[in-house]
């Protein structure tokens, strides 16, 4: 992670100091590093403002979409009371993201701020960690959710209430935390119990494997579930396609008007559940579009975290992975999340009607808004006659 693993070497390269409280005390400060810290504040003046670029595009995208849920139109499913959790879980990460690099790469770097403990880091990387967890669960119940949807249609109603869509969305966000605060209180001298906050626990193995695990286990089962969704679905597009071939070749025969201009119950009832396959085989691209960015981006960021540590791990920093090719690494998956981040809102936008109609009735009233409230208070003592269409 690209706020808590390189900084650390950077910063007590350039304070040049022996008492930082940093973990990574016991890396000696050598000429190499120096120059490399030359280097890379080079590169940090562009490189991290770009990132925050990135990031404020998503905090504006996804805070526009939870913001317009109130423009939902009722009754607002579960499955988009999932997505709004979510986007709202993205908009909390890219702002963990921002105050991370300006807190714990830019200002060290750039700027050469000392601090005097860890306790700020400390507690945004628990944020941190635990909201990558939030968004990775946030998933799994869309999986759960649309398992049910397809496999019991008569039965989601009762399954799937209101009250339980509620639970469970104030469970995605507090459980994660919980467990991850754990860590950061379990040792007596180390983390949040540590005089300065200065969490060793992070940079070892242990640790990694446990968030790595708990990542995986719910993105793997959530690929799993969409894998039978689709056969599902893709079996019902089939044999509703092989029945309208049939059905178009009895019409064209010049015996059978009668079934030209009327269809039979069946025939109608058949029709209206093609409606709901296409309707939901959509929506099952849409979300696994959303999960296969979601691993590209989060997975290789985990599976970056796993690896590479200070001790305990496959690669040990400055043992088997020099500098440059940890900062390109780093600088890279975290890029991926970041530009994932931005990218959502986009993909519920552009392939989600319910989410598209709100933000634009959203809009549509923000540019409607008198200029002031002179303006407001005048137009508003002037009787209507006219009835407001519907933003669509």
């Amino acid at each position: 992670m690209f706020t808590s693993t390189i900084a650390p070497i950077l910063i007590d390269a350039l304070l040049d100091n022996s008492s930082s409280v940093v973990a990574t005390t016991q890396y000696s400060v050598s000429q190499e590093v120096l120059d490399y810290v030359k280097r890379v504040k080079t590169i940090y003046h562009w490189l991290i403002p770009l990132m925050i670029i990135i990031l404020l595009v998503a905090i504006i995208g996804n805070g526009l979409i939870c913001i317009s849920a109130k423009w939902l139109s009722s009754p607002v499913s579960p499955y988009l009371k999932l997505c709004i959790s979510l986007a709202a879980a993205d908009t909390w990460a890219a702002l963990l993201l921002i105050t991370g690099l300006i807190v714990n790469s830019y200002l060290p770097v750039i700027f050469g701020y000392q601090k005097k403990s860890m306790c700020f880091e400390a507690v945004l990387e628990m944020f941190r960690i635990s909201g990558m967890l939030t968004s990775d669960l946030h998933l799994f119940a869309l999986a759960i959710n649309q398992f049910f949807g397809t496999m019991y249609p008569l039965k989601y109603k009762i399954m799937i209430t209101t009250r339980r869509i509620r639970t469970i969305i104030i469970a995605l966000w507090t459980v994660p935390l919980m467990f991850v605060f754990g860590w950061f209180v379990a040792k007596e001298d180390d983390g949040l119990r540590h005089p300065t906050c200065n969490f060793t626990f992070y940079n070892r193995f242990p640790f990694r494997i446990t968030i790595f695990l708990i990542f995986m286990l719910p993105l793997i089962s959530t690929l799993i579930i969409y894998g039978c969704i689709l056969v599902k679905l893709l079996k019902a597009k089939v044999e509703f396609e092989t029945y309208c071939s049939d059905q178009k070749m009895e019409s064209s025969s010049p015996n059978n008007n009668f079934n030209k201009n009327n269809k039979t119950p069946a025939a109608r009832s058949l029709s209206t559940r093609s409606t709901n396959v296409y309707s939901k085989l959509k929506l099952v691209w849409t979300t696994l579009l959303i999960v296969s960015t979601f691993s590209l981006s989060w997975g290789l960021c985990v599976l970056y975290f796993v690896m590479v540590c200070a001790e305990g791990c496959i690669i040990i920093y400055r043992e088997n992975i020099g500098l440059y090719m940890s900062l390109f690494l780093s600088s890279t998956v975290n890029s991926l999340v970041m530009v994932k981040l931005a990218s959502n809102p986009f993909i519920y936008t552009l392939r989600i009607k319910a989410i598209r109609s709100s933000v634009d009735r959203f809009v549509n009233k923000i540019r409607r808004r008198p200029a002031d409230a002179k303006s407001y208070y005048m137009t508003s003592l002037v009787p209507s006659t006219n009835i407001e269409p519907t933003a669509i």
